[in-house]
């Protein structure tokens, strides 16, 4: 048996003294998230859950409302931040040319980092029983405060099939967003392994904006492959399409044209150098595995507008991996 699993969303609606209750939770979950961030940097990047629980747990009890569990949480989450990092430091090592005129690539580890990492937006991780629970028939929800646990209404629109007992919930994150708040819940099932003799590897990637493909193979490896640089660019050709369409004439609209043919063909090239990035670094009989995403659309009213553009034309079936 191995385990599948999920994440799924569900909107809260807290009234106004709920929505204070958990901001204040989520800010001093966030703070004290940064405190052990920075003990994490002065000791040497030291990543052990029990040394950082020996050091840190009694202070942080005596100085923070946050219960015993939410402690450990953030343990937790301060160490997952840490070692995410040091995973995609890895996949990017710092490249010179030598005397020589010779690349020389140097590995990066968490010693590169300048700054501890900061967790710059309120949150809180939450332990199912000890932290949520769902009461009234799975109506409701009841989750911990800095005071006593309070119970909310919810909606779980699109994810009902998922609460079954063949699913387990696990840990979840609350999150504050634009003014709505959700919990993000883990979810895990079992399912029947497969026999791997004589079958290929198994690569899962998932399609995004900030990573543009993030793979993750049956061997427990991640490579992450970085968007920002394409983020970039994207926002200079609608720098200059706005450009042209507040001109509003025939050349203006041709070059519009040519613009948009221009744009294409340079994001079907990306993406063809990433699919044959991914053929290349797996090698052969391998199975890659997307989402379909067909006919997905995004809401985008609540991104900044800079994000808006990005995520309506984003080119998320374009990865040719056959």
């Amino acid at each position: 048996m191995v385990k599948l699993g999920r994440t799924i969303k569900l909107r809260l609606y807290p009234d106004t003294n709920q929505a204070d209750q958990f901001l204040a939770m989520s800010r001093e979950y966030q703070r004290l998230a940064n405190l052990v961030s920075q003990w994490i940097f002065d000791h040497e990047f030291q990543l052990s859950w029990l040394k950082i629980n020996h050091h840190l747990y009694k202070i942080l009890r005596q100085k923070s409302p946050l219960n015993s569990q939410m402690v450990q949480s953030v343990f937790r989450t301060v160490v997952a931040r840490y070692k995410t990092v040091q995973e995609q430091m890895k996949q990017n090592p710092y490249r010179y040319k030598n005397e020589e005129n010779k690349w020389i690539q140097v590995p990066k580890d968490l010693t590169w980092l300048i700054k501890p990492i900061q967790f710059r937006r309120p949150q809180a991780d939450l332990v199912r029983q000890s932290n949520y629970s769902f009461v009234d028939k799975m109506r409701k929800i009841s989750m911990t405060t800095l005071g006593k646990r309070t119970k909310l209404n919810f909606t779980n629109k699109g994810f009902e099939k998922y609460f079954t007992d063949d699913w387990k919930l696990g840990t979840a994150k609350l999150v504050h967003n634009r003014g709505k708040w959700f919990l993000h819940i883990g979810i895990t099932k079992e399912v029947l392994d497969f026999n791997q003799q004589g079958n290929p590897q198994i690569v899962g990637i998932d399609r995004g904006l900030r990573f543009l493909a993030t793979a993750f193979d049956s061997k427990g490896k991640t490579l992450f492959f970085d968007g920002k640089k394409i983020l970039r660019k994207r926002k200079k050709f609608l720098e200059i399409r706005r450009q042209l369409q507040s001109k509003d004439t025939t050349s203006a609209k041709r070059k519009l044209k040519q613009l948009a043919q221009r744009e294409n063909r340079w994001m079907t090239d990306i993406n063809h150098r990433l699919a044959k990035t991914l053929v290349a670094v797996y090698g052969a009989h391998i199975l890659f595995v997307l989402e379909d995403l067909t006919n997905v659309t995004f809401n985008t009213d609540d991104l900044p507008k800079a994000l808006r553009n990005s995520h309506r034309s984003w080119s998320s079936s374009s990865l040719n991996l056959s």
